[in-house]
This record gives structure tokens, C-alpha cells and sequence, in this order.
């Protein structure tokens, strides 16, 4: 039943936009500045001799084909769509009911790495179009990675009296997320022209994240080190994402625009089918 959820809350912002209200800012704000901190807060704190390298290696990474593709294209908005992936509003609970616990261990971790690149460096380019150290390490990310170091030694405490905390920020992340892509898809024309050429970028991506991670794996597994070919089908999945619906939370708070809502909505279509297929392959076949 989990695997439904975003979907569901997705259709869930989709009819609160063809209504009067307009929460889309509102939803933003409690993501950006209190949601997403305190999961992070929580994970560091919780399994941080788990989870490290992963933070880092997918921090390291996203930050990588981020300045890659900024290279290329000068668009903050449309690198962000190309390394920020949904990881943690989709990927998550999908990892969770095809692959297991382990698998959700993983994206979890994956998803901290990159939520911090996304809600702190991805946000203050947003935000000015350049970057600036002392806002990123005064972003909410930031301050909840340090914290979440902080309370490591805590950590029975902060089970203690932080679990009902951690689960309603970790059920509003995903609620509330999905919704503001949902409003935004309300208020978004996906033409068979989006469509073809969302495609594209889509295929591509794909296509450069799967080549790499095999010669990772490879080149890992040559120096002993075999993690990453022990948890290919999680890493696959990863590759299969759509871009992250936060990147729309954060251009809507920074910019207070939607110009990533056609790409996010399309792309995330084109991976709903590639995760289906993904999951009758590892399901049915392998």
C-alpha cells in the first residue's frame, strides 16, 4: 500500500488546485525550513556509522553532475532537474515495497546526500544565482547535518523523545511535497511536444547514470570492495527517477515560480512506467 502514497497525495494537490486556495508557499515553507531538517536530524543522529559514506558519495555525485550540466545549459533550474532526483518522496517508499528494508536503508541515505546538495547549495543558487559559502552553511540542511552530528552521542535520548517528531516530519515530507507538485501539475498543459522532448532528457540521464554506475561497480569490485555490486537493484532504481518534486517547493519559495513543474511532471510520468517495468523485472524475471 505504500508504494500508492505519492501517488495518492499527488492527486491530492492536484484537486486542491483546481480550487480557490493557494497553499503551494505555505507547504514550501514548512518543507524547506522544518520537514526535511528534522528527518535529517533524525537519520544523522540515529545511523550515522551506517549511512556516512552513502550522504557523502551521493552529495559528492550530485554536486558533480550539477556543475557538469550547469556547464552546459547556464540553467540553474534545468541542472537541478538533471542530478536532483526524487529519491525520498518516490524512490523511498517504492525501494521500501519492492526491495525491502535494506534497500530503504540505502535511498534513505541516498536521499539526505542529496537533499542537503538540493536545500542548501541547489536553494542558494535559486535564491541569487550565485553561490554563497556563508549562506550554505546557514541553510536549514546544513544546521540539521551538524546537529544531527551533535546529538550522535544521544542518540538513545533522541529515540527516546524524537520518534513521534521524526515520523510526522517524515510523513508531512512526503504529503506535503507531493502536493505542491500536484498544484503545480493542476495549473500545467503537458503537450505530446513536452512529452517527446522530456523524453529525451529523461533517456539520457538514464543513460549516463546506468553507464556509471556500472563502471563503479566494476572498478569497485575489482579493489575488493563489493557493496555496490551487492546492492545493484537499489542503485538501478535511483537511476530510474524523476526529477525531485522539491526542486519545484524551492523554485516556488525562492521564485515564486513553476518553471520546472512541465519537466518534474513529465519526467516523473516517464518514470512511473519505467519503474513498472522495472519491478515485473525484478519481481517476475531475475
Amino acid at each position: 500500500m505504500s508504494i500508492l502514497y505519492p501517488f495518492i497525495y499527488l492527486l491530492l494537490g492536484y484537486l486542491l488546485g483546481k480550487t480557490r486556495l493557494d497553499l503551494k508557499n505555505a507547504f514550501s515553507l514548512i518543507l524547506t525550513k522544518l520537514a526535511i531538517p528534522v528527518v535529517i536530524v533524525w537519520n544523522v543522529a540515529m545511523y550515522a556509522d551506517q549511512i556516512t559514506w552513502i550522504i557523502i558519495s551521493t552529495l559528492l555525485i550530485t554536486l558533480l553532475l550539477f556543475l557538469i550540466s550547469h556547464a552546459i545549459s547556464k540553467s540553474a533550474i534545468q541542472s537541478l532537474c538533471f542530478c536532483y532526483l526524487n529519491i525520498g518522496w518516490l524512490g523511498l517508499p517504492i525501494a521500501l515495497a519492492l526491495l525491502g528494508d535494506q534497500a530503504a536503508r540505502i535511498m534513505l541515505a541516498a536521499y539526505i546526500g542529496s537533499s542537503i546538495f538540493g536545500n542548501s547549495i541547489g536553494a542558494n543558487y535559486l535564491s541569487s544565482e550565485s553561490i554563497s559559502l556563508r549562506k550554505i552553511l546557514l541553510s536549514p540542511p546544513i544546521i540539521a547535518l551538524l546537529l544531527g552530528c551533535g546529538l550522535i552521542p544521544f542518540n538513545n535520548t533522541v529515540a527516546q523523545y524524537g520518534l513521534e517528531i521524526y515520523q510526522l516530519s517524515k510523513f508531512l515530507m512526503g504529503l506535503l511535497g507531493m502536493t505542491v507538485l500536484g498544484i503545480w501539475l493542476s495549473a500545467t498543459i503537458i503537450t505530446r511536444k513536452h512529452m517527446l522532448s522530456n523524453a529525451m532528457a529523461y533517456l539520457t540521464r538514464i543513460g549516463l547514470f546506468f553507464s556509471a554506475l556500472f563502471l563503479f561497480a566494476y572498478l569497485t569490485d575489482l579493489l575488493g570492495w563489493h557493496f555496490v555490486a551487492n546492492n545493484i537493484e537499489v542503485l538501478l532504481l535511483i537511476c530510474l527517477l524523476p526529477p525531485a518534486a522539491n526542486i519545484i517547493v524551492l523554485e516556488t519559495h525562492y521564485r515564486g515560480s513553476g518553471e520546472s513543474a512541465t519537466k518534474i511532471s513529465c519526467e516523473t510520468i516517464l518514470s512511473i512506467g519505467a519503474i513498472v517495468l522495472y519491478g515485473i523485472i525484478i519481481t517476475y524475471v531475475i
